[in-house]
This record gives structure tokens, sequence and C-alpha cells, in this order.
């Protein structure tokens, strides 16, 4: 009789105990992940402070400043600013805005 009462135990004992070992690996794998994309999200938002030109309007800003005239267009690229420009002796001017050095180049 003993062995049949630890042995129904067992059959209803065994499943849950692994369903549980399953639900607290799944829940360090999610917390894991969440830990990662945390991680990256800071690393973006470092990334984003660390430049010195922030916005399309600044990279404008610095180009006019630069070379005068009217900014006719500022389009972003990959690590930077496109900004095109008319200047006041109706010279168009193209330059290019570095977002993480805010060096501008061109314009000759």
């Amino acid at each position: 009789m003993k062995h049949d009462v630890l042995g129904t135990i067992m059959k209803f004992a065994l499943p849950l105990i692994f369903l549980f070992a399953v639900t607290l690996s799944m829940s360090v794998i999610a917390q894991g992940s969440f830990v990662s994309a945390t991680s990256t999200i800071k690393t973006n938002q470092q990334a984003k402070q660390q430049l010195r030109v922030k916005s399309s309007k600044q990279a404008a800003q610095m180009a006019k400043g630069r070379f005068g005239g009217k900014v006719l267009k500022v389009q972003k690229k990959k690590s930077g600013y496109r900004v095109k420009l008319i200047k006041t002796d109706g010279h168009i001017v193209s330059v290019y805005v570095d977002a993480k050095t805010g060096r501008i180049s061109g314009g000759q």
C-alpha cells in the first residue's frame, strides 16, 4: 500500500516538478533578454549623448553660421547631415556636417 501511494504521488509530482523547472528556466531566459535589451538601450542613449550635432536644425544653424545665406534643405545621412544653402551671391553650396565631431566639410 505504501508503494502504491508513493507511486501515485510521483505520477503527479514529477510532471509538476518538470513544469516548474521549465517555467523557472524560461523566466531566467526572459530576464536575460530584458537585461540585454536594457543594456542596448543605454548604449544607444550614451552614443546619442556623445554626438556634437544632435538635430537637423543644429546642423543647419552650424552650416549657415559658417557660410551665410539661406538653408534650402537638410538631409539626415548615416553619420551626419547634408545641408544645402543658397548664399547671398546666389551660389548654391552643399556641405556635410559630421554629427559625431561637428566638422563641416565641402562648400568650396
